[in-house]
């Protein structure tokens, strides 16, 4: 179960996580930033953002790991991004689209800022500054999306795995020791391919002392081989 956060008086303007945008805002417009939201704490597998449902808030990942999912044609769920706060999420689906074209999934423990989309849209209209942050932050999203993509349909799948495991490891954690927050269907969902692919390049990683494994952790022995296998293709 979702849990809210009880929020204090001038939250937003005292809390310490805070995207770039924000420091374009004055006093006045921080309060109408702080009035126009409210904070909920989410656990791993919770819906933050569902797909098909009504684009009323923009949302703020202040803190947690989640994924970005899509569910095709075929109803089958693509994983179309993994990410981490703190971060900006959906805002250009509440801009372009009457409802959320994709979820937004918890991954672990997970603190989210939703903001009502008239406010926010205030500030958009009456601060060129904060567009202009928003609009920055938004064009390195879309610019990320296209190489992911590109990389997700032409590399071999061991490259697209080494990929993955590095982006977790030295973007999402930090370490090189990294504990998936995914299954192994999941992580094939991730860099399209199958579970059983995923295991058979898993087992053939260890095998060769580039990785070490135990459950879902997963310790990065030799990352100069995994650099080279995912830039080989």
């Amino acid at each position: 179960m979702m849990e809210k956060v009880v929020k204090k008086e001038n939250s937003c303007k005292d809390c310490a996580v805070k995207s770039s945008s924000v420091f374009n805002l004055n006093e006045e417009e921080m309060e109408i930033l702080c009035s126009n939201s409210i904070e909920i704490r989410f656990h791993q597998g919770e819906k933050i953002v569902k797909e098909g449902t009504f684009t009323q808030n923009i949302v703020f990942i202040k803190s947690g790991i989640f994924k970005i999912h899509q569910v095709g044609p075929i109803k089958r769920e693509e994983i179309l991004k993994i990410d981490k706060g703190p971060l900006f999420v959906g805002v250009s689906d509440v801009f372009a689209n009457k409802t959320h074209s994709y979820s937004i999934t918890a991954l672990g423990d997970t603190i989210a800022c939703f903001i009502d989309y008239s406010g926010y849209k205030h500030l958009i209209e009456n601060n060129g500054r904060f567009a202009m942050e928003v609009m920055r932050i938004l064009s390195t999203d879309i610019v990320g999306n296209y190489s992911f993509f590109v990389n997700k349909i032409q590399k071999q799948l061991n490259a697209k795995l080494a990929e993955a495991l590095l982006y977790f490891a030295e973007y999402i954690y930090g370490d090189d020791v990294i504990d998936i927050p995914l299954t192994r269907v999941e992580l094939g969902e991730y860099i399209g391919t199958s579970r059983e692919s995923v295991t058979k390049i898993i087992q053939d990683f260890t095998k060769d002392h580039i990785i070490e494994v135990e459950g879902k952790r997963i310790r990065l022995l030799n990352k100069d081989l995994l650099h080279k296998i995912s830039q080989a293709g």
